[in-house]
């Protein structure tokens, strides 16, 4: 009989509406044995007391200190022994009332080592103070099914995704990263090298909880972080193809005629912040932006 369970990091959010969505799907399934683990990341009250559930389908496990966004993958292989893991990131919603059944329906036709049902955000144009968030997350990161499938590795993406146990266990996430944002991207390379094959599915969930312009900036910064930890730890081509803002970057900051460029472009990074944060700047100056803080952000941890 197919084991799934649904594994979804908690930290600082209210998952009980897409609990009980899930729950709801479970419960109409047959032959197959699904079942829910939340491990909360230290969030504490109300957070805590918010996501107390009581079946007995649902299990809880409840950290008592942080320890970020990689490590807490691993920890799911200790808490299920369950065949396929599917993480889910606890802001997401779900609105196929077919989502877990299509996980099931999938993984019950053929074994896969990894599956990938990806995420989309709102179609409509949000308030000024979510645009930054909402146009980066729309244009570059969600690819529908389609782009997926050209590139699959590329496509991967930690938020919705279903995993063997075999794998997870064979190749961790990073624990070694412990601050937000590029552990997927890390995690797409090892899979890229351990020639383990990334399928997809049509079945994404949808994030609807966009972060306003600041909170994303902040955000920025701490990817940015582990984006220059990931070169200076675990360089690789791999890397670079998935990622062309650190390939850029790179390729000005080794060349000496193009080097000052970087060194102009700080100068501006205030200013660009400001546009930015309020939401009425295009992509392309979050780009520059972005080129900008990793220039200072190396200088600072030199």
């Amino acid at each position: 009989m197919l084991h799934l369970s649904i594994c979804i990091p908690v930290y600082r959010t209210d998952v009980r509406k897409l609990v009980l969505t899930l729950l709801e799907q479970i419960k109409r399934l047959t032959d197959v044995q699904v079942d829910i683990v939340l491990i909360d990341d230290a969030s504490g009250e109300p957070f805590a007391s918010l996501n107390a559930f009581n079946d007995e389908l649902i299990k809880s496990i409840y950290l008592e200190q942080n320890i970020g966004r990689a490590k807490i993958r691993n920890l799911f292989l200790q808490y299920t022994n369950a065949q396929y893991l599917l993480f889910i990131d606890g802001d997401s919603t779900v609105l196929n009332e077919k989502f877990v059944f299509n996980y099931v329906q999938s993984l019950s036709a053929r074994a896969v080592p990894v599956l990938v049902g990806a995420s989309c955000y709102q179609q409509e144009r949000p308030e000024r103070h979510h645009l930054l968030r909402w146009r980066y997350s729309t244009q570059r990161e969600s690819l529908n099914y389609e782009q997926r499938l050209a590139k699959k590795q590329a496509g991967f993406k930690t938020n919705n995704f279903v995993i063997d146990r075999n794998v997870l266990s064979q190749i961790g996430f990073e624990e070694r990263l412990t601050g937000y944002g590029h552990e997927d991207t890390l995690y797409g390379v090892a899979l890229q090298k351990a020639q383990i094959a990334v399928a997809h599915l049509d079945n994404p969930v949808w994030n609807l909880n966009l972060d306003d312009n600041t909170t994303f900036l902040t955000k920025t910064d701490e990817a940015l972080k582990n984006l220059l930890w990931i070169q200076s730890n675990a360089p690789s081509s791999e890397i670079l193809e998935m990622n062309q803002l650190l390939a850029t970057y790179l390729k000005l900051s080794k060349s000496g005629r193009t080097k000052w460029l970087l060194q102009v472009l700080t100068f501006f990074t205030i200013p660009m912040k400001r546009w930015l944060s309020s939401g009425g700047a295009p992509l392309f100056i979050f780009d520059i932006y972005r080129l900008a803080r990793l220039s200072t952000l190396e200088k600072q941890t030199r």
